[in-house]
C-alpha cells in the first residue's frame, strides 16, 4: 500500500514538474514572440543594393571604364581621408566614364534610390553632355539612350530626361559650383511604361521641385533591355574636367544612399 502511495505522490510529482516545464517554455515563446518583432521589423536594416566606394576597388565596383581620348580613371583621397574616384578628362578628349555597377542591375517595377557626392572641376560656362548618366544597354536598338542624364550647359546644372525619341527634357537646373562638394540623390521606379515610371530628386539634402511644379515627374525610366548607372564626364571636349567623386550607393530607401 505504502508502496502505491509512493509510485502515486512521484506520479503527481511528476506532472506538475512537466506542467511547470510547459509552463516555462510557453512563457519564453510569449517573450520571445515580444521581441522577434522589433528585429523583423527592419527600422534598423539597410538595405544598401549596390555600393561603389573607391576603397572597393576598381574590379568590385565597375562594369566597365569608357574612356575616348587620354583621360584616366584613378583614386585619390579627400580632405577626411576618404578614397575618392578620380576621372580625369583632358582638353580634346570626349570621354571618361565608369560603368557601373558591378554585380547589381534594376528591374521593372523597382524603385530604388541612387545617391553620390561630386566635386567638379571645369570652366564654369563650359558645356559637358554628362557627369552622370542612366544609361540604356545594349545601345543598339535603344530608344532614349539615356533616359536620364546631369550635364552642366552655360553655367548651370541641369537634370534631363530623355523620351523615346531622343526629345530633351530639363526637369530640373541650378546654378554650377564648380570646386565644391555637392551632393544629389535620384529616385525612380524603373519601368519601360510612362505613365509607371517615375523620378524624384534630392540636391544638397534639399528635396527639388522639378519642372512640372511637383516633387514627382512620371516618364519612362527603362530603355532597352536594361540601364546602367555611369558617373565621370562625358562630352565638353574644349577644356580639361575632372570629376571627383565618392560615397556612391544604390539602395531602397533615402537613408541607405544619402550623404
Amino acid at each position: 500500500m505504502n508502496r502505491i502511495k509512493h509510485f502515486a505522490t512521484c506520479g503527481i510529482a511528476c506532472l506538475v514538474a512537466l506542467a511547470l516545464s510547459n509552463c516555462k517554455k510557453g512563457n519564453d515563446a510569449s517573450t520571445a514572440e515580444i521581441v522577434n518583432p522589433s528585429l523583423k521589423s527592419g527600422n534598423e536594416t539597410k538595405s544598401v543594393l549596390f555600393n561603389g566606394d573607391a576603397a572597393n576597388g576598381s574590379s568590385n565596383v565597375w562594369k566597365d571604364i569608357n574612356i575616348e581620348g587620354t583621360g584616366s580613371v584613378t583614386t585619390i583621397n579627400d580632405e577626411t581621408g576618404t578614397l575618392c574616384w578620380k576621372f580625369l578628362k583632358p582638353a580634346d578628349s570626349h570621354r571618361t566614364e565608369g560603368h557601373g555597377a558591378k554585380n547589381y542591375q534594376a528591374d521593372e517595377d523597382d524603385v530604388i534610390y541612387i545617391g553620390w557626392t561630386s566635386k567638379l572641376y571645369m570652366p564654369l560656362t563650359l558645356q559637358t553632355d554628362a557627369v552622370f548618366q542612366w544609361k540604356s544597354y545594349p545601345t543598339a536598338g535603344a530608344q532614349a539612350n539615356h533616359p536620364i542624364m546631369l550635364r552642366t550647359k552655360n553655367g548651370n546644372l541641369e537634370l534631363q530626361y530623355f523620351d523615346i525619341n531622343h526629345n530633351a527634357t530639363v526637369l530640373w537646373s541650378t546654378s554650377l559650383s564648380t570646386s565644391t562638394w555637392l551632393k544629389f540623390v535620384i529616385r525612380m521606379k524603373i519601368s519601360y511604361d510612362d505613365s509607371v515610371g517615375y523620378v524624384e530628386f534630392w540636391y544638397n539634402g534639399v528635396k527639388q521641385t522639378l519642372s512640372n511644379g511637383n516633387q514627382r515627374v512620371y516618364c519612362r525610366t527603362l530603355d532597352s533591355d536594361y540601364c546602367d548607372p555611369k558617373w565621370g564626364v562625358y562630352g565638353g571636349d574644349a577644356s580639361q574636367v575632372t570629376n571627383i567623386v565618392k560615397k556612391i550607393r544604390i539602395g531602397t530607401s533615402y537613408s541607405d544612399v544619402a550623404q
